[in-house]
């Protein structure tokens, strides 16, 4: 369920919004006042104006664009530029929440053409803000970064404090966007200590609300929970005051809705583990986003309960501003449905006096929200009664949402309400086959579509283009179901990099709302073998690459195509003049199948089908972890044969006719899918052959995308190592409570025998240090061997150094510093590590990394492997690597071999761990 959050879909904290915060209200606000020359201004201006302010703070836009228009016609004469720049840029911002970019950009042009001789003025400086706000909207955060820029310096020229802060917190978001991490904290952290000189306590707090709004936004919850935490401390000591109670609930609010993110953080983590998927209700992606799934971990249930006392307080506490209580009402609902409060709920949300509010976009969006969530009470209630009873409810809810659109003449609005209705009906349609309803769907989905096409919505109409598409499926017409999915990948191309920046509080679930139209898609075209044309199967390969890629922007929350050199832009398809000596092999798992997509040197795309269903294969990659950790080897083979007879044995009659035409094939380059990642491909058994994977004359490795990483074939060559490392047993460190025993890093002194080298040992091993040897742009090879762990979760996704944590985004920080050209690292080698147990999308820390780093590729373990066998596998790999000729998967190859080969560390447990991820050459 979405949780509502005033002023619309996405959270570019408004310059100009922050701007009026500061001058002491809390509700939404409209951009900028007129001049003080008020002698100038006729008092109709002035009341159109003010009138305008207010429709929009309402959320009706539409209604404030009439006003300003007629307020404007009246300055056509004798009035002075700065309040007609003023009113245009107001109707700039009511033009972009209406969706009309076309014309908001023309309104804001026209203000600040307006105002071309007065550059060094403060209404110039919050034009530009509301110009960075269309340019980052529209997907060009380049742009946008530089008008804030432009305005930053007119306030720091001004001496405006409060506008500088204000224009900050929006770079910070924009700097995310590109990539920019170190940047954007640099930025938050002036923020913070030009927040600590202010003496006003309310316009602390106001920077602070807002600041923790927009760290909630790029993910980091920690911050986030921090920052509000002290927004709240200092609004518990203003003196009691109307305005400052609404400001203590706003605090809260935004303080519950970062925990609910954090909740939905861990839950979304264990519904990526096998655990989840096979002991309680099996994740379909099939199923309509009208469709509920509730278990939850109990981590999860912490920081659901936590944010359920503070929209509690909210709720007691009086007064408080219809808007933040109407808020607070829709998101605890969808919270006690989310837990599973179902009863509670339905009690609760008979409390919520819709009609009561103004019409606005908040209220469609509040009777859509409510709607859904009675939607999740009706389907834990079977009562057949209950049932009617709940389904004319939902019903009527939508419809008032959709009449109150009308109203508003809010477009975008108005294709939301009627998309949504569409989509209740499709799931009723789902419950009750050979009903009308899916017809009825059908012509409400169109309708919706129709709509979306005058305005520019496409995170709208990808979700009804899934819809039209899911509906088609239904029907049996392929054709047409494949038409409207892909349509919907389009859509979700031109928008992807913004479902990244929309605010945590209405932010897609990434796998309810996006993986699915992928795997619909790639499921649509692979249904019918013989229609699964070369075409059909190059389509498949492109969308679960750009799966891959949504992935991985997901986890890393920025857009990674803003991070590459336009050299990594390379063609999305991976065996296209890269290797002759390659094989690429896809596993998709599929609800009910799982398909294998592999291309051979010089031969077309192949596929086969296993009509084995994703529960099974899920258990079995489970049971095949279990025996690897408790080292069952009868075990480890039994599972792993298992896949090896679904992955690799149907390929073997092509890979030998290769090899009979002396192809040679060297490498084999899996892209893995879901649980599959948490697998080493080595350890698949061969039983015929009564051999492991590794030990055939095939190297192995990964690549999660091959957009983002530079394929080019390398010869590793000459090489100097960064290596830095742990030995020490350390406790207490940062905010862990855990103990990291001591760990033998003799690899290091060895690998410094091998090659050039420089070591960072225990006290040596710093953040400062790191980046003080990486600046230098001397090393190729980058190898760490310390605790560390990899998680979906970037908070959670660490490496040990000493007395401190280097999380994810320090990493970044260290490792992808403006004088170094990242393209001298070819490898990240990180040893003694390992990923959170169960967690599918772990691997994406390697590969998230690597990229991050500017790293061509990474070798890591999947779990934690014993010191000393760690320390003969890497001696044996730098060996091996330092020959000429030899590729980092092939050095791997041998190197895993060779310990293999040793009796005391033949149980795969000591060998397979090791992963590459990237080029392989």
């Amino acid at each position: 369920m979405k949780i509502l959050h005033r002023g619309g879909k996405k959270k570019f904290i408004r310059f100009i919004l922050i701007v009026i915060l500061f001058a002491f209200t809390t509700s939404q606000v409209f951009a900028q006042t007129l001049p003080r020359r008020s002698n100038q201004v006729t008092s109709d201006i002035q009341s159109l104006v003010n009138q305008g302010r207010e429709a929009y703070n309402l959320g009706r836009y539409q209604e404030a664009v009439n006003l300003l228009e007629q307020g404007f016609k009246l300055t056509a004469n004798n009035y002075d530029k700065p309040t007609q720049s003023v009113i245009l840029s107001n109707l700039s911002l009511a033009y972009q929440q209406l969706g009309d970019w076309e014309t908001a950009q023309k309104q804001i042009a026209a203000s600040l053409k307006l105002l071309e001789n007065s550059q060094s003025s403060k209404i110039y400086a919050q034009s530009l803000d509301i110009q960075s706000r269309l340019w980052y909207m529209h997907g060009k955060p380049e742009t946008a970064l530089k008008s804030l820029q432009q305005s930053a310096a007119i306030y720091t020229n001004l001496g405006d404090e409060v506008g500088k802060i204000a224009n900050t917190i929006n770079q910070v978001q924009v700097l995310q966007a590109l990539g920019l991490q170190q940047q954007a904290y640099k930025q938050i952290e002036q923020i913070q200590q030009k927040l600590s000189t202010i003496s006003d306590s309310t316009v602390k707090i106001q920077g602070y609300l807002s600041l923790g709004s927009v760290l909630r936004a790029i993910g980091d919850l920690k911050r986030s929970h921090s920052v509000l935490s002290q927004s709240l401390a200092l609004a518990d000591n203003l003196p009691p005051s109307t305005i400052n109670h609404n400001i203590k609930n706003a605090t809260l609010l935004s303080l519950a809705n970062t925990l609910v993110v954090k909740g939905n953080l861990e839950r979304d983590s264990l519904r990526d583990s096998s655990a989840y998927r096979i002991s309680e209700k099996e994740r379909d992606y099939g199923n309509t986003p009208w469709q509920c799934q509730q278990q939850l971990p109990n981590t999860a249930l912490k920081s659901y309960g936590d944010a359920a006392i503070k929209y509690q307080q909210v709720l007691a506490a009086t007064p408080s501003s219809p808007s933040t209580h109407l808020q607070t009402q829709v998101n605890y609902l969808s919270l006690l449905v989310k837990t599973g409060e179902f009863s509670t709920a339905q009690e609760f949300w008979q409390k919520i006096k819709l009609s009561e509010l103004p019409n606005s976009r908040q209220s469609v969006y509040a009777h859509i929200n409510i709607a859904k969530n009675l939607a999740c009470i009706a389907q834990n209630f079977p009562n057949q009664q209950q049932e009617e009873n709940f389904t004319n409810s939902i019903d009527n809810l939508l419809i008032s949402a959709i009449e109150n659109a009308n109203q508003l003449h809010d477009t975008r609005a108005l294709a939301y309400a009627i998309g949504n209705r569409a989509g209740f009906y499709e799931y009723l349609a789902t419950q009750q086959r050979n009903s009308p309803y899916l017809q009825t769907s059908q012509k409400l989905t169109q309708k919706a579509l129709l709509l979306t096409q005058s305005i520019t919505a496409p995170d709208i109409a990808y979700q009804w283009e899934w819809q039209m598409g899911r509906i088609f499926a239904a029907q049996g017409n392929n054709k047409e179901a494949v038409k409207y999915y892909k349509a919907a990948v389009e859509s979700l191309n031109i928008v992807r990099s913004d479902l990244l920046s929309i605010n945590s509080d209405v932010q897609f679930s990434y796998r309810d709302n996006v993986e699915p139209v992928y795997r619909g898609l790639v499921d649509l075209l692979l249904r019918f073998p013989a229609q699964a044309s070369n075409d059909n199967l190059t389509q498949a390969i492109e969308n679960i690459d750009a799966l891959q890629l949504a992935e991985l922007q997901n986890f890393l929350k920025c857009n990674l195509g803003q991070l590459l050199p336009i050299s990594r832009k390379t063609n999305n398809n991976p065996n296209k003049n890269i290797d002759t000596n390659t094989a690429f092999i896809y596993p998709i798992i599929l609800e009910d199948r799982l398909e294998v997509i592999y291309k051979l040197p010089g031969e077309r795309l192949e596929h086969h089908t296993q009509q084995i269903k994703r529960r099974e294969v899920q258990q079995t990659i489970q049971h095949l972890r279990s025996a690897i950790f408790s080292r069952n080897v009868s075990k480890i083979r039994e599972k792993s044969q298992e896949l090896y007879s679904w992955l690799i044995a149907p390929l073997e009659p092509y890979l030998q006719q290769q090899a009979d035409i002396k192809t040679n094939i060297k490498s084999l380059v899996f892209t893995l899918d879901g649980e599959l990642r948490n697998i080493p491909m080595g350890l698949l058994y061969d039983k015929t052959k009564n051999e492991y994977l590794v030990q055939k004359d095939y190297a192995i490795a990964l690549l999660p995308n091959s957009q983002l990483f530079n394929l080019n074939p390398q010869t590793t060559g000459k090489f100097r190592v960064l290596a830095a490392g742990i030995s020490e047993k350390q406790e207490n460190i940062a905010e862990t409570t855990g103990i990291f025993n001591q760990l033998n890093i003799d690899e290091l002194q060895q690998i410094a025998k091998l090659v050039p080298s420089k070591l960072l040992i225990n006290e040596q091993f710093t953040q400062d240090n790191l980046s003080k040897q990486m600046r230098t742009g001397e090393f190729s090879v980058v190898h760490i061997a310390t605790h560390g762990n990899f998680s979906s979760n970037p908070e959670e996704t660490y490496l040990l150094a000493y007395k401190q944590l280097i999380k994810a985004r320090d990493l970044d920080n260290l490792l992808r510093n403006n004088q170094v050209n990242s393209n001298t690292i070819k490898l990240l080698v990180l040893s003694a590590c390992k990923t959170a147990e169960g967690d599918n999308r772990a691997v994406l820390g390697f590969a998230g990394l690597a990229l991050r780093a500017g790293a061509n590729s990474t070798l890591s373990t999947l779990w934690q492997v014993n010191d000393d066998s760690a320390s003969k596998l890497m001696v044996q790999f730098y060996t091996e690597l330092k020959k000429s000729g030899v590729s980092k998967a092939e050095a791997l190859h041998r190197a895993q071999k060779a310990l293999m080969a040793q009796p005391e560390y033949q149980n795969p447990y000591f060998w397979a761990a090791y992963t590459l991820v990237g080029n392989w050459f």
